[in-house]
């Protein structure tokens, strides 16, 4: 029997869409709102007559809205589209998340489109996603190696601990079995275990023996439902504590039986409970005569006083002078040192008792030797004090009296804070018996004409209980040369050697100083003027009657512009013929100081037998108008300087906004910077290093050289400065450091000999947290011994984060790297940091060879640094190495290596072989 026609109308259709749970809407082509069912109220919250007429871009959340018109633009031609989901802005507010499917009819040019709000499920999802990475943070932290299977013996999860220490990349093995991802467990019992764990459900803790890294760990197994979930660790140093403990203990019995002096062990009836042979054969009892014996039958009346049971369980040790009595009735002195300790909640006594009988002739003997010991110090160059209670001078020798200009007698009886203009001693913390030991503390001493004494001084301080010094003697030594070469280099690294203006660091320190002070007193504003000064004919000046002239123009330049200049404006030359010109004024001033600066450069120069014009360009940006830091506001001079001269020069220019040619043209570079790395354009070249003693070459440094497919050779000069800026410096610089280490390895393994290869580090990579573990995996990755890397770090980088910085190369130096600082003192040169760094060499700037100021040699100067150098145990390192005179002049002050073009230019790794072939 056929089923009976049920004729449906189009109201019906209409009524099954208005009831539907899910949002149906009819489109035309160009997105308006035909139809909409009533679910639209229910979803979004309109009524589906506000709905109507409107475009459906208004309903779509900003964000989305792009999203929406590329699925428009699909449907025209695939004609359908099926769960895009999107998000939607309810008629509150809130966000409401559906999935849109939708048909385009071409005939009759409308989009039936359904969605299905998805919002709750989409919430459902997120939460998941964040739980699970929740629990991957929280297996990444804790302390142990974690891995899971499942039921099938497949890796379900691992963290990174388990993954370093079966030496597989972390997430490589997930879903494999795992004998496939630990092939070493094969064969084990610890296998068996987690088998016997799996079947019976029992979870177990167990020590086991893990041959491929030969260590011991202890592994704690749980199965559950899914599978088995495994924690393990290293547990070799506890293994090894407790075998170390065990040996201890064995060794104190042997030490306690063979020890040189009598030990012995008293109860606190004061009766002895146990001794050792030494104790026997001095006192002449067996040891079962000697024990339970009371102490006052091996004492010759010694009184024992009352505070002494209180001083030692305090936990002091105290030492008697006490006269022995042995079994035959003979004495002799004795010196014991007693302790207290518990066991069992008993107290007990340790006496270590010594025979004097030797010692009384060694004191002879030692009054002997201090009487050659008062000769010494006579005889000592270095400066003897010895003080007393309140600091009151008791002894002096005559090198004392010779550096601080006084007689013994007017010296003895001074009291040491007029002698000394702080004592060196002060703020230094005392050990445990009260001392404090002074080693190598710089102190400055008074003379008697009043003049100041720089001294190195040596020495102890002994302490009462309340701190203060009751007996202070130490040496001390001149070192005032030292001083002036210190003083020296600190103002080589904050001034230009040639005409003793600021250099470039202390500029920078200067203007933003300027900057972070803010408004003078009263003033309404803070305006600054940055004067870049650029002179137009020194090439001309240099070229024609040489560089020694040229370098008295230079200072003659310097000179005018001082006098120009204010008491508070600030001047600087940052090298060559650039010089920079800050002053606390407005435009209108700025204008005006750059004008007379201009007119003073322009006045004839007596250069060798003839006068010469020079003139100069001046670029000045304004703070804050024109830049609000100083970087900007020196770029935006160093701009304006270059339209200055290229407007003609001998003229003044501001900036303007609309010079950005430069800044355009480097952005251009930076966009060509950043796939180079990806594309394979960097290459390595290599300049040999030399050691001055042999003349062989030891060592390479690393340079990066960009061969752009349009551009051709871009000099590092160019791209450094972006890849620093823009942070690309930190993947090309791993690259960098893995391509040395290895090319430096097959260097290595080819001609059979050790060379060094030193990698330039910036300050951007060694803030990366995870420095020293890339340095580790290229060495690991490479096969290059850690001894054949030198990381080369300025001094800018060594003092961003100090205590960071300090802990890294520590790191480093314990991977057995060596670390360098590049061009040392040309930045801050700060002398503290040697000592504070494990620093292994020095990279000395060729600045300091080739200048003399009169006051000092170069070679002077330069051979007092190698000394100091040396005597930190680093090795120095002369960049620059231009002529046989200059070589000659590093291999007398001692310089261990060179290099520079002399000796070898940069070349590419072809010419490093077969350099290395021929020596």
């Amino acid at each position: 029997m056929n089923a009976p026609d049920f004729p449906v109308s189009i109201d019906d259709h209409l009524a099954h869409i208005d009831h539907a749970f899910d949002l149906m809407a009819l489109l035309d082509a160009g997105g308006q709102v035909l139809r909409v069912n009533a679910a639209a109220f229910d979803i979004l919250g309109y009524a589906p007559c506000e709905m109507r007429g409107r475009h459906v871009r208004e309903f779509v959340h900003p964000d989305d809205r792009a999203a929406l018109e590329a699925i428009g633009l699909a449907l025209r031609d695939v004609a359908a589209c099926r769960e895009q989901e999107l998000r939607y802005l309810h008629r509150d507010g809130h966000v409401v998340y559906l999935a849109m499917s939708g048909r385009w009819s071409p005939d009759g040019q409308v989009l039936y489109a359904t969605a299905r709000d998805v919002t709750a499920h989409r919430l459902a999802r997120e939460e998941l996603a964040q739980s699970r990475a929740r629990m991957n943070a929280m297996l990444e932290s804790i302390g142990d190696a974690f891995f899971a299977v499942d039921r099938d013996w497949r890796v379900i999860y691992a963290n990174r601990k388990a993954a370093h220490f079966v030496g597989v990349e972390l997430g490589a093995g997930l879903g494999r079995p795992l004998l496939d991802v630990v092939p070493a467990l094969e064969g084990t019992p610890l296998l068996e275990r987690y088998r016997h764990a799996m079947a019976t459900g029992l979870s177990f803790v167990v020590e086991a023996w893990w041959a491929p890294l030969a260590t011991w760990i202890e592994v704690r197994a749980y199965p559950t439902v899914d599978g088995l979930s495994v924690y393990f660790h290293d547990i070799s140093e506890q293994r090894q504590a407790a075998e170390a403990m065990r040996r201890s203990e064995q060794r104190f019995r042997i030490l306690f039986q063979q020890a040189g002096d009598s030990i012995l062990i008293v109860d606190g009836t004061l009766r002895v409970v146990a001794v050792n042979g030494r104790a026997c054969a001095n006192f002449g009892y067996a040891e079962h005569e000697f024990i339970g014996l009371p102490v006052s039958a091996i004492d010759s009346g010694f009184a024992y006083r009352p505070g002494l049971l209180d001083s030692l369980r305090r936990g002091e040790t105290r030492l008697l002078r006490v006269v022995k009595r042995r079994k035959d009735g003979s004495t002799f002195p004795a010196e014991v040192h007693v302790s207290l300790f518990e066991d069992g909640g008993q107290e007990y006594f340790q006496a270590i008792v010594r025979d004097l009988t030797e010692r009384e002739a060694a004191e002879r003997q030692l009054r002997e030797s201090e009487r050659r010991f008062r000769e010494l110090i006579e005889m000592t160059p270095s400066g003897y004090v010895r003080a007393g209670a309140g600091g009151v001078l008791l002894d002096a020798n005559p090198s004392l009296c010779r550096l601080s200009g006084r007689t013994r007698e007017a010296l003895i009886g001074l009291p040491l804070v007029e002698l000394f203009e702080r004592l060196p001693w002060d703020g230094l913390e005392a050990d445990g018996d009260g001392n404090t030991t002074v080693r190598g503390v710089e102190a400055v001493l008074r003379r008697a004409d009043g003049e100041p004494l720089h001294v190195l001084f040596n020495g102890n301080v002994r302490r009462d209980d309340a701190g203060e010094p009751l007996l202070v003697t130490g040496l001390m030594i001149d070192i005032s040369a030292r001083k002036r070469a210190e003083d020296r280099l600190q103002q080589l690294a904050t001034h230009d050697t040639l005409t003793g203006l600021p250099n470039r660091a202390l500029l920078q320190d200067s203007v933003q100083r300027i900057m972070d002070a803010g408004a003078p007193a009263g003033g309404e504003g803070t305006e600054l003027a940055v004067m870049f000064l650029d002179l137009d004919r020194f090439k001309e000046v240099n070229d024609s009657f040489g560089h020694e002239l040229g370098d008295v123009l230079l200072c003659e330049v310097a000179a005018r512009l001082r006098a120009v200049l204010g008491a508070d404006d600030v001047i600087a030359r940052l090298g060559g013929d650039e010089f920079v010109v800050a002053a606390r004024c407005g435009r209108e001033r700025a204008g005006a100081l750059a004008a007379r600066l201009l007119e003073t450069l322009t006045a004839p120069v007596r250069v060798g037998s003839q006068d010469v014009i020079i003139g100069a360009s001046i670029g000045i940006a304004m703070y804050p108008h024109d830049a609000g830091t100083r970087e900007l506001l020196f770029q935006a001079a160093d701009t304006a300087m270059y339209r200055a001269k290229s407007a003609g020069r001998n003229r003044l220019c501001f900036f303007e906004r609309g010079m950005t040619v430069a800044t355009q043209a480097r952005m251009a570079l930076e966009l060509a910077l950043r796939p180079a790395l990806a594309r394979g354009e960097f290459e390595l070249h290599y300049q040999p290093r030399v050691d001055l003693r042999t003349m062989a070459v030891v060592g390479l440094e690393a340079l990066l050289r960009w061969n752009h497919p349009r551009m051709g050779r871009v000099a590092p000069g160019e791209f450094i400065g972006i890849a620093e800026e823009t942070g690309l410096i930190v993947p090309i610089g791993r690259w960098v450091l893995g391509e040395a280490c290895r090319q430096t390895r097959r260097l290595v393994q080819e001609h059979g000999r050790e060379v060094r290869v030193s990698v330039n580090v910036s300050a951007r990579q060694l803030a990366q947290p995870g420095f020293v573990e890339d340095v580790r995996a290229e060495l690991a990755a490479s096969g290059l011994a850690p001894h054949c890397l030198e990381l080369e770090l300025t001094e800018s980088a060594l003092i961003e984060d100090m205590d960071r910085t300090a802990a890294m190369l520590g790191e480093l130096q314990g991977l057995g790297v060596k670390v360098a600082v590049d061009d040392f003192g040309t930045g801050y040169s700060g002398l503290a940091y040697l000592r504070r760094f494990p620093i292994d060499v020095l990279k000395l700037d060729r600045s300091f060879v080739l200048q003399d100021d009169g006051r000092i040699s170069a070679f002077d100067f330069v051979k007092a640094f190698v000394d100091m150098a040396h005597a930190l145990r680093m090795s120095v390192v002369a960049e620059g190495v231009e002529t046989a005179e200059v070589l000659d002049f590093l291999r007398a002050a001692d310089c261990d290596e060179a290099q520079g073009y002399l000796l070898a230019q940069p070349m590419p790794l072809a010419d490093v072989h077969a350099l290395l072939a021929r020596r």
